[in-house]
């Protein structure tokens, strides 16, 4: 069966597309020692690439008009504080996020999964974190430290938010296995 995708948002386009994830059936073998995965028949918002200015008005948008149950998630980062409010957004519908099968998510685009009532990561995805940065790439603390708190409010464990600080701009720290069990995020085949 087929979930409806409704919209993918890019850095400054909406495009309306249609796949198919993998029914429950499809991934049987480890149904029973894990989640099937975001239900079927659900209506499924993909956003894809930076996370820009304009971004979560645009993501609020496509909300709005989509009513998704499923945010699909892959990206290198972006602008923090639009980060912040599109998880905010996410958080306050009670919104599924996903990393595709191997995909990324990082950075500011973590912040946005990290957001996700419930979280999937399929087979070969990767989610990283690390610390702020001034647009020059020069480390923020300011900015590292309000992304921690609000890290905080969503459960990522303390552990987690000093390695994501320890983390240089310019460098990324991937959850390992055990940290992504940590944040209760479902390993979907």
């Amino acid at each position: 069966m087929t979930s409806r995708i409704v919209a993918v948002i890019t850095a400054a386009v909406l495009a309306f597309v249609s796949v198919g994830l993998p029914s429950p059936a499809e991934s049987a073998s480890t149904a029973r020692s894990r989640d099937a995965g975001p239900e079927q028949s659900q209506v499924v918002l993909v956003m894809t690439g930076v996370i820009g200015p304009g971004s979560y008005r645009q993501f609020r948008r496509a909300v709005a008009r989509a009513k998704p149950d499923l945010i699909i998630l892959d990206g290198p980062g972006g602008i923090l504080g639009e980060a912040i409010r599109i998880g905010n957004e996410i958080r306050r519908r009670g919104l599924t996020t996903l990393v595709d099968a191997n995909r990324s998510c990082a950075s500011a685009c973590a912040v946005v999964f990290l957001s996700g009532r419930t979280k999937y990561m399929r087979r070969g995805a990767h989610v990283g974190l690390h610390a702020a940065s001034f647009i020059d790439g020069r480390a923020d603390a300011e900015a590292t430290d309000y992304m921690a708190s609000y890290l905080r409010q969503v459960g990522v464990p303390r552990s987690i938010l000093r390695k994501m600080a320890a983390t240089a701009p310019d460098d990324i720290s991937w959850l390992t296995r055990a940290e992504q069990r940590a944040l209760k995020i479902r390993a979907v085949d």
